[in-house]
């Protein structure tokens, strides 16, 4: 039987909108900060390598949450039962986080919103499928898309806007998010489909037996980890943008106005949502090569820039980085949906995003760099280092048949 669709065409339209707001409120919570690690680490005294476990621990919390989620997501009869928890971790992690003073209830805080976000983002996009008005196949990917990007993209604004108007940047872009979160909330669960609507559109239990994780990994080659892989370096290098970015725009390219930067970030991860709607239209292994030759002219521009300490090359750089952060993301994303087999598609894409979200980790050796030998010098190591490796692996994936076994 067909999952129903909500009665009433402006309910159903208000529905998925609150989803998405409330997709996109963890999102902004989760890129918030950006702007703001220059003023942390002179307001409260701590290290690069402290910036970078406060990045991390939003991380942890995050892919906690999605492994977990990957094994009773789909099958709940009531998705309540995960978006009303998730609610109340993202509202409770951003206002912990605006009354954070020190390193420890500052890395809490960022984990407690991340273990929001990652319930919330399996909520949501469940949701998405579940209740899908018309049955339309595009429909919930392009909504999930949309809120995540406007979330990411309006983090770095909202924090920016509050550091040049002197607005308590510390605590008050926290505060919006944390109501914004519970209008959002409470305005989803007054519109959720009655109880007959939600029990029809549950999954039924399939009675074939499951396929272990072990069993899925084998036989999938080495196209389904390059896919994990090559995300993951994409992903990492936008998180040493995001944590050590504003010392370096500081130090570096003399950008002594922090909240030009989150307008910066901004402008970066609005050109990476548009470089996920064009690629789109792309074959899958056209994006993939194209993100990678992008992903690697980047860092050549980004290395030229700090050695050269020119803004003017830095910043078509990132316009250049923001393009291949979308189009790595999406084309990886479709190979890896047509590499995993039937049985254990759902496993598989746990186990390539739980690969992915490892990124979070990658900016402490960073932070230690930057701590040890200064910004000028751990910037021109780790750009010249993920050169190397970008270039080493756009090699293995031009030779590589993506081709499902």
């Amino acid at each position: 039987m067909p999952a129903p669709t909500l009665a009433g065409g402006r309910r159903s339209s208000s529905f998925l909108f609150c989803l998405a707001l409330s997709l996109m409120v963890p999102l902004m919570n989760s890129s918030a900060p950006t702007p703001l690690y220059p003023f942390y680490k002179e307001q409260f005294d701590l290290s690069a390598l402290d910036l970078t476990l406060i990045f991390g621990a939003y991380g942890i919390g995050v892919l906690i949450a999605l492994v977990a989620m990957a094994r009773i997501a789909g099958n709940l009869s009531d998705l309540r039962r995960l978006f009303v928890p998730a609610s109340l971790l993202v509202l409770v992690g951003a206002l912990a986080f605006a009354q954070g003073t020190s390193l420890g209830p500052l890395c809490a805080a960022r984990l407690l919103a991340g273990l929001g976000s990652g319930v919330m983002t399996a909520a949501v996009n469940v949701a998405l499928v579940r209740f899908n008005p018309g049955h339309n196949d595009k429909l919930p990917a392009l909504v999930a898309t949309l809120a995540m990007v406007s979330g990411l993209a309006l983090g770095p604004l909202v924090s920016g806007a509050a550091l040049q108007l002197e607005l308590r940047p510390l605590a008050s872009p926290f505060w919006l998010i944390a109501a914004l979160g519970l209008a959002s909330a409470v305005a989803t669960l007054i519109l959720w489909p009655s109880r007959a609507a939600s029990d029809a559109a549950a999954p039924t239990l399939e009675s074939t037996r499951p396929t272990s994780l072990r069993q899925a990994l084998r036989g999938i080659g080495l196209p389904f980890h390059l896919c994990a892989w090559s995300v993951f370096f994409s992903w990492s290098f936008a998180a040493c943008v995001f944590v050590i970015g504003p010392q370096v725009a500081q130090q570096v390219f003399g950008l002594q106005d922090p909240g030009v930067f989150g307008y910066v970030i901004c402008a970066y991860l609005l050109i990476a949502g548009m470089s996920q709607f064009y690629c789109q239209r792309l074959d899958a292994r056209q994006a993939l090569l194209s993100g990678w030759l992008c992903q690697c002219l980047t860092l050549l521009i980004l290395l030229l820039a700090c050695y050269s300490q020119a803004l003017y090359l830095a910043l078509p750089g990132l316009a250049i980085g923001g393009y291949a952060y979308g189009a790595l993301f999406v084309g990886n994303a479709r190979l890896v949906n047509q590499l995993a087999p039937r049985h254990s598609h759902g496993k598989l894409i746990a186990y390539f995003y739980a690969t992915v979200y490892l990124f979070n980790a990658t900016p402490v050796p960073m932070g230690l760099l930057v701590d040890a030998y200064g910004i000028v010098t751990a910037s021109n190591v780790a750009l010249g280092l993920f050169l190397v490796i970008g270039l080493g692996l756009f090699a293995l994936a031009r030779r590589t048949r993506f081709a499902a076994r």
